[in-house]
């Protein structure tokens, strides 16, 4: 059975090493367009996005990260997934929002052939404050809004072997009990 989303997210693998190519804004706004789509808790959309092409700028937001945030460096654009958690509902689902829609972008990137990664920001420690209020202090970012990830993307300056079928541990699946 022909399942082309199984075949992109089989071939989806964290890139983290990008060559200096130029991506699109077309293809750029196409892929957000799909992250943009994802479903949110109560039809909140309080998912939102800060893209960030300037590699100063893209310098200078990897070090609000005191681990892991350089390997940003070299990407063409970051995505900021931000959510806004002014009130208790958007706070409750707020993760689980983000996480969802970054997923989403993650695998539409993956369908332009392009590489990136996910880069953690909840509960990180920038330089001197959280991660999370080093970016908003950056980027200009309201304070009803909370930082949970970056996503790099790139022309993929490294190759990774996708995963086949085989490698999918079916054993992992329960049907109605566990």
């Amino acid at each position: 059975m022909e399942n082309p989303l199984l075949e992109i997210a089989l071939r989806r693998r964290s890139v983290r090493s990008y060559k200096n190519t130029h991506i699109p804004d077309e293809v750029l706004d196409e892929i957000l367009k799909v992250g943009l789509s994802a479903p949110t808790s109560f039809g909140h959309k309080a998912v939102e996005f800060v893209v960030v092409r300037n590699p100063e700028t893209i310098r200078k937001v990897g070090a609000c990260k005191t681990m892991g945030g350089s390997q940003i460096n070299g990407a063409d654009a970051v995505i900021v997934t931000m959510v806004k958690t002014g009130n208790r509902r958007q706070a409750e689902f707020w993760i689980e929002d983000g996480a969802i829609a970054s997923a989403y972008l993650l695998l539409a990137i993956e369908q332009y052939g392009l590489g990136a990664c996910w880069v953690h920001i909840r509960n990180r420690m920038g330089q001197r404050k959280t991660s999370d209020e080093e970016i908003r202090a950056l980027l200009g970012v309201p304070n009803e809004y909370t930082v949970l990830n970056l996503i790099a993307i790139g022309e993929k300056g490294e190759l990774k072997q996708g995963y086949t079928e085989q490698d999918l541990d079916k054993s992992c699946v329960h049907y109605e009990r566990y």
